[in-house]
């Protein structure tokens, strides 16, 4: 990706699918914190200036339209911290927040400054005060790679109900992994907080895919849910990764959500590539492979519920319950699944339906 010099630029599309998943993320996060929480708080680390030279909103514009959507709903205080270095566009993103006729509730601060000394001071103010604890996401989408300390992400995520969604430039890292400059090493080691991360160029095999497994073993060091989706070209290039981490369950369902109904823009496609054995592109799903992955999982288990299941597919695979139901359907014809006639509660399981509540075996 090219970095963008002038105060606007173009829209790409990978940038806007990109955003499409940002969105749907909101629209269901927002409403359900609110529910239970007196503070909300969003955290875009490199916002921009709010506009594209198209006139489309970028993140910053998108996350208040989506508090917006919701605000009937969420009277209690939404905290939008964005952070800027340039001077330029954070100029900008002001006067475009200044059109949004924000409601009173809603408490907008657009810092000027790098994004990493920012958000440290950010998460002093936060320790400073345990009282005043809010859930917290965090979009974190620079251009490169610097800036954005393995040990501030770290920081993040220790806090109760923080969720994080970064871009990462896995094929910047790869061009400047052997660079002479010490200073550009040590950025590389600061974005991993490992040194691991400069070994990796002297190994065989696929340096790209050896530093995105480095970066999801460090995000799982402070995360239960770490998901990465790969954004394709048209000739399967990896353009990069978006990495979403959270200790979550419920978080982590809403961000599968969001990734399976952003429908492929342009010239791009995206996959669920966490695990290497169940690869899912969005553009063409298919159920097979949970039904492999489920029998591979639960057969010798004996019988079991269908909400075990169900929670397996939920929190360590990309599906969702609806692909799961088709899983469970393929097994069954096939005969690789028995599913008892009562169910748990004392009802009769309806035919070919797949509630909680129903008995299954993998054979």
């Amino acid at each position: 990706m090219t970095v963008p010099r002038d105060t606007l630029w173009a829209l790409e599309p990978h940038t806007a699918a990109k955003h499409q998943i940002l969105r749907k993320y909101l629209d269901a996060w927002f409403p359900i914190l609110a529910a239970n929480n007196k503070k909300i708080v969003y955290v875009d680390g490199f916002a921009g200036p709010g506009r594209y030279a198209g006139g489309e909103p970028g993140s910053p514009v998108i996350a208040m339209e989506s508090a917006q959507t919701h605000r009937a709903h969420l009277s209690k205080e939404l905290v939008f911290l964005f952070i800027e270095e340039r001077t330029d566009r954070a100029d900008h993103l002001d006067a475009e927040i200044a059109k949004l006729g924000l409601p009173s509730h809603f408490k907008v601060r657009v810092e000027r400054g790098r994004f990493a000394d920012k958000l440290e001071r950010i998460l002093d103010e936060i320790d400073g005060d345990r009282s005043q604890i809010a859930p917290v996401f965090a979009l974190i989408d620079p251009f490169g790679f610097s800036g954005i300390p393995y040990t501030l992400i770290q920081r993040l995520l220790s806090m109760d109900r923080c969720e994080v969604l970064i871009t990462f430039m896995v094929d910047s890292i790869n061009r400047w992994l052997e660079h002479p400059d010490a200073n550009i090493r040590a950025h590389i080691v600061e974005t991993f907080g490992t040194d691991a991360a400069i070994s990796i160029a002297a190994g065989a095999g696929d340096r790209a895919t050896a530093l995105r497994n480095l970066y999801h073993r460090q995000l799982n060091k402070a995360a239960h849910f770490v998901r990465y989706f790969e954004m394709r070209d048209r000739e399967s290039r990896p353009v990069y990764y978006l990495f979403f981490a959270s200790n979550n369950s419920l978080g982590h369902l809403r961000m599968k959500e969001a990734m399976w109904k952003v429908d492929p823009l342009g010239d791009f496609t995206f996959s669920d590539s966490t695990d290497p054995n169940q690869q899912i592109l969005f553009s063409s799903p298919s159920a097979e492979p949970l039904a492999a992955d489920l029998v591979s999982k639960f057969r010798g288990a004996g019988e079991i519920t269908v909400k075990r299941v169900e929670a397996y597919v939920q929190d360590d695979t990309p599906y969702l319950r609806k692909h799961m139901g088709e899983a469970l359907g393929q097994l069954e014809s096939s005969g690789r699944l028995k599913v008892a006639e009562m169910k748990t509660d004392g009802k009769k399981r309806r035919t070919r339906s797949y509630p909680n509540e129903a008995l299954v075996s993998f054979l």
